[in-house]
C-alpha cells in the first residue's frame, strides 16, 4: 500500500526556515553594530579583543550569518513553491549549515566571554566570575540551541518516506532514514529498559536544573503584604524639658539706658552698671534656660495605661484609637522591608548577617512602635511587583546601590504600575554614580515626572518624628536635600541623598549615636506615610 503524500509538508518545512533566515539576518547586522557599542562602553576590551583577533572573528561570523540567512530565505521559498528532489536536497543541506553555525557561535561565545572574565571587565558594576559567566553563556546560548533543535526535528521529518515521495515523485515501500529514527524513538530501540532509564534520568535532571529554575524566574513567588490591623492617631506632642543645645534663643529687647550729660573730662563717673552685662548673670541664664522641644517618643506612649514610651504601646496608625495600627490592616501580621534586586553593585549593601542594616531598622521600628516585625531579610526583582494581589502589595519597597542599575523593560513596567497603583519607592543613594543611574531609571519609569526637592515643612517630615530642617543628608553622596516624585498629591518616590541605611548597619558605620537615631526615625516616618496612603488608595481592592 502506497502512502499518499500530504500537501501540508512544504508549509511545515518552509516557514520555520524562512523565520530562521530573518533572525540570522537581523543578528548579522546587530552583531556588527553592537560590537562597536561594546568597545565604546568598555574600552578595556579593545586590547584583549585585538590580541585574540576576536574583532575579525565577530566580523566573519556576521558575514557568514548574513550570507546563510540569504541562502535560507531562497531555499525556504523554493520549498514552499516547488516539489522537486533537488529542493529537498537543498533543504537538508540548510539543516546541516544550521548545526555548523551553532558550533561556530558556541566557539565564539566561549572565547568572547572568557576574555571578559580575564580582563576583569565591570558589567553593571560587577566583575565576571565562573558562576556569573555560566549564567551569561546560558542566557546567550539557549535560544540558538533551541533553534538548532527545531531544525534537527525538521531534518528528520524531511528524511521520511512520505516527504521524499512528495518531492521526488518516487514511491517506495521501504522505510527511509527518517522513518527508522522515528520508529526507534517510539519503540525505545532494541533495549527499551535501558532507553527508558537514561531518557528518564536526563529528563529529570533537565527538569530540575533548567526548567524549574527558569519557570520560577519567570513566574516568581511572592507573599502578599499585610499591614498590622488596629487604629491610632500619632501626634507630635511638646513637653518642657531642659536642653543643652537650644533650638533657638530669642533675644530680649534691651532697655534704653539713661544718658547723663556730663563733662567727659570730669573725674566723677556717672556710668551705672547694668545687671545684664554681668558674665555671671549670663551664665546663670544659660544654665537655667528651658525651652520647648518636641518629644516624639510621646507619640507612641499610651499615657493612660502607663506603658513606657516606645515599648509595647504603639499608637502609630490611623483611626483615632490607642492600640496602634490601621483599620484596613490584618490581624497579627508583621511589618516587612522588601528590597529591590537589580543587575548592579550595592543593591544588597549592608544586608548581610553581620551588618544587618534592614533587620536592625526593623528591630528599632519594633522598639519605637510596638509592632511585630519580620526576622528574615527579603528581596526580589522589580518584575515580581506585578505578582502581588491588588491591595496587598508592599506599601513601600527599599532600593539602594553604588553603581549602575541594570533592569529589563519588564522590570520598568512592573515598577511603573506599582508606583501608579499606590506603592512607594524608598531609595537611598550610596554614590554619585548610583544617583546618575537612578535618575536615568526614573526617566524611563515615569517619563515627564522629574524629581523635585521635598520641602522641609512637608508632612513626611512631621509625623511621627519632627524634622524641622527636612531630611538629614548624613554622608552627602547625592546632595543635601531629599528628592521625590509626586503622583496625584502623594509621594510615589522618596530619594534620600545621604546613604541613610549606612547608619542602620551594626556599628552605624562610625556615625554618632544621635545621628543614627535620626536615620531610624526618618525611616519610621516614611513607613508611616507609605502605609497610610497605600491603604487609603487601595481600600476598594480589599
Amino acid at each position: 500500500m502506497r502512502i499518499r503524500p500530504s500537501s501540508y509538508w512544504p508549509i511545515i518545512l518552509g516557514f520555520p526556515l524562512a523565520i530562521l533566515a530573518g533572525v540570522l539576518g537581523h543578528y548579522a547586522i546587530l552583531w556588527a553594530v553592537k560590537y562597536g557599542d561594546l568597545l565604546i562602553a568598555w574600552p578595556q576590551l579593545r586590547i584583549p579583543f585585538l590580541e585574540r583577533d576576536i574583532e575579525g572573528a565577530i566580523g566573519l561570523f556576521a558575514r557568514v550569518g548574513g550570507g546563510a540567512g540569504g541562502v535560507f530565505v531562497v531555499v525556504a521559498f523554493l520549498t514552499l513553491l516547488l516539489t522537486r528532489g533537488w529542493v529537498l536536497w537543498l533543504f537538508r543541506k540548510c539543516c546541516i549549515a544550521v548545526y555548523v553555525l551553532l558550533l561556530l557561535y558556541v566557539l565564539l561565545l566561549n572565547r568572547t566571554t572568557g576574555v571578559l572574565m580575564e580582563a576583569n571587565v565591570l558589567v553593571h558594576g560587577n566583575c565576571f566570575n565562573p558562576v556569573s559567566l555560566f549564567f551569561l553563556r546560558w542566557h546567550l546560548l539557549w535560544p540558538a540551541g533551541l533553534a538548532a533543535l527545531g531544525m534537527g526535528l525538521l531534518h528528520v521529518m524531511a528524511s521520511r518516506r512520505r516527504v521524499i515521495s512528495l518531492y521526488t515523485g518516487i514511491h517506495d515501500e521501504r522505510p527511509a532514514p527518517g522513518d527508522i529514527i522515528v520508529e526507534n524513538i517510539l519503540s525505545n530501540g532494541r533495549d527499551p529498559r535501558y532507553r527508558k532509564s537514561w531518557v528518564s534520568s536526563v529528563g529529570l535532571h533537565f527538569l530540575v536544573i533548567i526548567v524549574i529554575p527558569w519557570l520560577l524566574a519567570q513566574r516568581g513567588c511572592v507573599d502578599p503584604y499585610r499591614v498590622p490591623k488596629g487604629s491610632g492617631k500619632p501626634q507630635t506632642l511638646s513637653s518642657v524639658v531642659p536642653v543643652q543645645k537650644m533650638i533657638k534663643k530669642q533675644k530680649d529687647k534691651k532697655k534704653k539706658k539713661k544718658r547723663f550729660p556730663v563733662n567727659p573730662k570730669s573725674a566723677i563717673s556717672f556710668h551705672i552698671p547694668d545687671l545684664d552685662e554681668s558674665d555671671v548673670a549670663r551664665q546663670v541664664d544659660e544654665e537655667s534656660m528651658v525651652t520647648h522641644k518636641a518629644d516624639p517618643m510621646r507619640t507612641f506612649s499610651t499615657v493612660a495605661t502607663g506603658v513606657r514610651p516606645g515599648v509595647g504601646g504603639g499608637r502609630l496608625g490611623v483611626g483615632g484609637g490607642k492600640q496602634g495600627g490601621w483599620p484596613d490592616g490584618m490581624e497579627n501580621h508583621k511589618v516587612r522591608l522588601i528590597r529591590m534586586e537589580f543587575d548592579g553593585s550595592g543593591w544588597d549593601d549592608g544586608m548581610d548577617s553581620r551588618q544587618r542594616a534592614d533587620l536592625n531598622f526593623l528591630d528599632e521600628f519594633r522598639k519605637l512602635t510596638g509592632f511585630n516585625v519580620t526576622t528574615k531579610t527579603e528581596s526580589h526583582r522589580m518584575a515580581l511587583l506585578a505578582r502581588y494581589p491588588k491591595g496587598y502589595a508592599p506599601p513601600f519597597v527599599f532600593m539602594t546601590g553604588d553603581g549602575d542599575i541594570g533592569v529589563t523593560a519588564r522590570d520598568v513596567t512592573a515598577l511603573r504600575d506599582y508606583l501608579l497603583g499606590g506603592g512607594m519607592l524608598f531609595v537611598d543613594c550610596s554614590s554619585p554614580r548610583f544617583q546618575s543611574a537612578f535618575f536615568a531609571l526614573m526617566a524611563r519609569t515615569l517619563p515627564g515626572e522629574p524629581l523635585q526637592v521635598i520641602s522641609s515643612d512637608d508632612i513626611i517630615f512631621q509625623i511621627p518624628f519632627p524634622f524641622p530642617n527636612g531630611a538629614p543628608p548624613f554622608w552627602h553622596h547625592g546632595g543635601d536635600r531629599a528628592l521625590g516624585i509626586k503622583h496625584k498629591g502623594r509621594w510615589a518616590v522618596f530619594y534620600h541623598p545621604g546613604d541613610m541605611h549606612d547608619a542602620w548597619k551594626t556599628g552605624h558605620s562610625g556615625m554618632r549615636a544621635d545621628l543614627a537615631d535620626e536615620a531610624v526615625q526618618l525611616g519610621v516616618n516614611i513607613v508611616y506615610y507609605s502605609f497610610t496612603h497605600y491603604l487609603e488608595l487601595t481600600r476598594g481592592s480589599r
